[in-house]
């Protein structure tokens, strides 16, 4: 339970208690009121951000609970805050530090209103060439950021700014060592989505030429290595993500069952569907009504989604199928993979198994719906698709050969066409990622041969 403070505000004390908060709140303390206007992110218990007024001022306020753990948060908070400044990169400017802020630990920095998260697009070799020089700046300064990926940097007109100043760490004033500037460097590369990883890749040169080291075909190859060390890591960590609570999933097993949901889209659900789900797709739109698979369009938390129910259909398919991972759990994960290569699909929102102890019985899948979306082969019945819709369908096969992956039922009608010309892929039910070459290269060949048997009559 969490300590009482005088003026401690009700959301305040639901933060340090590890319960939900909302903003609009205010809390009133000895240095005036602070307006808390929006949460940008919180970690229950332990650390809140919210955007702030203050004596007419806005504030991106981070507020820690006063356990040793925040005040160590704190503490490296303002050490980085200092080291980045001695190095001379861009950061917000530090307004206030409190020790007991309403029962917190707090820093505040000035508001960035001309500032957005930073993004990449594929052509954008200006932002890159920004972000390149950024970590130049960092790296020749004796500092680097730990925690390194685009949610802790900002995008404005002046250049790009590096926030999440808790995570800084090194010696200002001595130049990083090659190992640990390459190491983190490719950290940051990897944070990026495969085709967007080239534009970072081609400002790479600028760096090396800074920092006084050659650029040749060695270094590249000794880079690439780094870059995919560092990818395997972050697809790792992502995934694992995917299956346990965290800011971004919503996770559950019991004994009866096992689920997980993009968290955002599980607080707009009502209380309940989870076991209600047969009960939504008994109600829903039926788009299959298949032995195997019962597919359903209805709508929750204000939009339209799609329930796939995986049917368990005779005793001896639950025998096969009970021990192994559901093809609703491998859907989901996959799905969450395709958007982290930048390959479209319809966003996973979550799935559900129903399960007695370890063994998995009926399993579902929830995804967003694609809007007015054709199969291929009903878009283009003939012949094949047009130069502009084979050249998307090819990048598919190549991203996924360049990671390993194939599809394992990739016939035309597991492809949609969006209305705005962009091609989807669907039912990931039995894509697998290889590590045997042999069995990968058989895989995607078997994708392949799938793909033009549509067009081959």
């Amino acid at each position: 339970m969490a300590k009482a403070y005088p003026q401690m505000s009700e959301a305040i004390h639901a933060f340090l208690n590890g319960q939900a908060v909302s903003a609009p709140f205010d809390i009133d303390t000895d240095k005036g009121m602070f307006h808390c206007r929006k949460i940008l992110r919180v970690l229950a218990g332990r650390r809140l951000v919210v955007e702030a007024e203050h004596q007419g001022k806005r504030l991106l306020l981070k507020m820690f609970a006063p356990t040793r753990k925040g005040k160590r948060e704190l503490s490296r908070e303002i050490t980085g805050y200092q080291a980045c400044k001695k190095a001379g990169v861009p950061i917000p400017e530090q307004r206030l530090i409190e020790h007991n802020l309403a029962g917190c630990l707090a820093v505040g920095y000035a508001f960035l209103s001309d500032a957005t998260t930073f993004k990449l697009t594929e052509h954008d070799a200006l932002s890159a060439e920004r972000l390149v020089k950024l970590m130049l700046l960092c790296h020749q300064g004796g500092i680097y950021q730990q925690d390194i990926h685009p949610d802790n940097l900002l995008a404005t007109p002046q250049g790009v700014v590096l926030i999440d100043l808790a995570s800084v760490r090194g010696k200002a004033g001595k130049p990083l060592s090659k190992q640990k500037s390459l190491t983190n460097l490719a950290l940051l590369v990897a944070q990026f989505p495969p085709e967007q990883q080239v534009i970072v890749k081609d400002k790479l040169s600028v760096y090396f030429q800074q920092r006084g080291w050659s650029f040749d075909q060695k270094a590249q190859h000794n880079f690439k290595k780094r870059l995919n060390k560092q990818w395997q890591k972050r697809k790792n960590t992502y995934l694992k993500k995917c299956f346990r609570s965290c800011t971004m999933t919503a996770y559950k097993k019991t004994a009866t069952m096992e689920y997980a949901f993009k968290r955002p889209f599980f607080e707009a659900i009502p209380e309940g569907v989870v076991h209600q789900i047969d009960a939504l797709v008994e109600q829903g739109k039926v788009l299959k009504a298949g032995n195997s698979a019962t597919v359903v369009v209805t709508k929750l938390a204000g939009q339209d989604v799609v329930i796939k129910r995986y049917n368990v259909k005779s005793f001896w398919h639950f025998l096969k199928r009970c021990w192994r991972p559901s093809r609703a759990a491998n859907s989901w994960r996959y799905g969450n993979l395709m958007a982290l290569l930048g390959i479209s699909t319809p966003e996973a929102l979550g799935f559900i198994e129903k399960r007695k102890g370890p063994l998995r019985k009926t399993a579902y899948l929830i995804c967003a719906l694609s809007h007015d979306a054709k199969e291929l082969n009903h878009a283009f019945p003939d012949a094949l698709p047009p130069k502009l819709v084979m050249e998307q369908v090819e990048r598919i096969f190549s991203l996924m050969a360049t990671f390993k992956l194939s599809h394992g039922d990739l016939k035309a009608s597991n492809l949609l066409l969006k209305p705005t010309g962009e091609v989807e892929l669907i039912d990931l039910d039995a894509m697998q990622e290889h590590c045997i070459s042999f069995y990968e290269r058989r895989a995607q060949h078997q994708d392949k041969q799938r793909f033009f048997q549509n067009w081959s009559k």
